[in-house]
């Protein structure tokens, strides 16, 4: 029989995209949530109950990371993350900051490149209780080609470990890959339809995929029931992921009206980028990169139309996930929240809504849509119990002192429950 435990006396976030409720409390039987209810109704006296009293404090959903390199080890451009480290560092390193990220409220992340399927391997660790992390949705290894579709150079595959890195020549070769990835654990496949101004091989504006390549790619990836996601910045680039059938758009920072219109009627996923453009264009001279070299990036203008678009995206009801690039030296594990703040400070985002993109929808990104990221009856108990309340202060959640609770399906497995349990409830005689 699985015991009962009472987060007592709490302000709820349900992660509804609404105000918390004060003076309710949280019944959890299992790994699972029961009841949301006022505390005046809470089973205080009942004897199989562990009774947590939170004096106020907020129950929240956990939050999903909807895009993760959880082995990019803050490095300074694409060859570090390739070859700065030998694939033993940067699995250990990624362990490192899976656990950290679990302990920072993250009780999900959705790969979006593995370096050497180091997700899918870390994901089987985790679930067999070996190490410390959270529930993973493993990403497929970059599937890239050598450049825009007039400079491809068959030279470039030579150059890049294939088990590190995919490149695909041929769209018998991408359907192998895609199949290959699926074969080692993947459940969601990464491909470029454009390039990045950072990129070597192609800009923000140009074509890395073709059209036609994008079509093999989601369909191999939907003939073995796994999803595909499209790094996409320019507008040409995101035309062709909708037109694909791609089930995520990240960043999408050149999208428009019309693109933005086919994105809502679809349902796709858009994981928008504004933190870490606008992290590497004011912090980029501390991490070594000179005035000229950013000057020559056009994140500026990305930035500009991520701002205007975000609101039309809400909106549409798009489905808008946080997660924007972090393992970069601009954007250090470990500092998530920042990218929350950044969407309630710099672009007027109500706090509530953000806090969605990181539980409700997050949890629908990463197949668990039906099972966890609110604070509902019959859900995963994977809660996060903050000092403070995140929809009123969003910067409650960068501080990790204020991450006092993390349970994972009912089991606390960040902070310290007795302190809670030492308490007198308020109506306990």
């Amino acid at each position: 029989m699985s015991r009962r435990t009472l987060l007592h006396r709490a302000t709820v976030q349900e992660g509804l995209g609404v105000a918390s409720r004060p003076h309710h409390s949280v019944l959890l039987d299992g790994e699972r949530i029961v009841a949301v209810l006022p505390e005046a109704q809470a089973p205080l006296h009942d004897p199989g109950v562990d009774v947590l009293d939170l004096d106020g404090r907020t129950v929240m959903p956990g939050m999903t990371l909807g895009h993760t390199h959880i082995a990019y080890l803050n490095v300074l451009d694409g060859r570090e993350t390739l070859f700065r480290y030998t694939v033993p560092e940067v699995t250990l390193g990624a362990a490192a900051n899976a656990a950290a990220m679990l302990r920072l409220g993250y009780t999900a992340f959705v790969g979006a490149g593995s370096v050497a399927g180091i997700d899918m391997a870390l994901r089987r660790a985790i679930e067999s209780g070996r190490l410390p992390g959270p529930r993973i949705t493993p990403c497929s290894r970059d599937l890239m080609v050598s450049g825009p579709p007039e400079r491809r150079n068959p030279a470039v595959k030579q150059r890049i470990p294939t088990d590190l890195m995919r490149l695909a020549d041929t769209p018998e070769e991408l359907v192998d890959y895609v199949n290959t990835e699926v074969d080692q654990g993947a459940e969601i496949i990464k491909v470029f339809s454009t390039g990045d101004d950072t990129f070597p091989n192609g800009r923000s504006h140009e074509l890395l995929f073709t059209a036609e390549e994008l079509v093999v790619a989601a369909r191999a990836a939907h003939e073995r029931g796994v999803r595909i996601r499209a790094h996409s910045r320019g507008l040409g680039g995101i035309r062709n992921a909708i037109a694909a059938g791609v089930d995520v758009i990240d960043h999408a920072t050149y999208a428009d009206d019309a693109a933005l219109e086919a994105i809502a009627e679809r349902g796709i996923f858009v994981v928008p980028s504004l933190h870490q453009p606008h992290r590497l264009l004011t912090t980029g001279t501390a991490h070594g990169k000179t005035p000229e070299y950013l000057e020559t990036l056009e994140f500026q203008a990305e930035v500009e139309n991520t701002l205007r678009i975000l609101p039309l995206m809400v909106e549409l009801g798009i489905p808008i996930v946080a997660g924007d690039d972090f393992g970069f030296a601009w954007t250090p594990h470990g500092r998530y929240a920042e990218e929350l703040e950044t969407y309630v400070s710099m672009a007027g985002i109500p706090a509530p809504t953000v806090l969605t993109w990181a539980t409700a929808n997050g949890a629908r990104l990463a197949g668990r849509g039906d099972e966890a990221g609110t604070v509902q009856p019959g859900r995963l108990a994977d809660l996060v119990v903050t000092d403070g309340d995140p929809a009123q202060d969003i910067t409650v959640l960068g501080r990790p002192e204020a991450i006092e609770l993390v349970l994972l399906g009912g089991a606390v497995v960040a902070g310290d429950a007795a302190a809670y349990r030492d308490r007198q409830p308020a109506g306990v005689a």
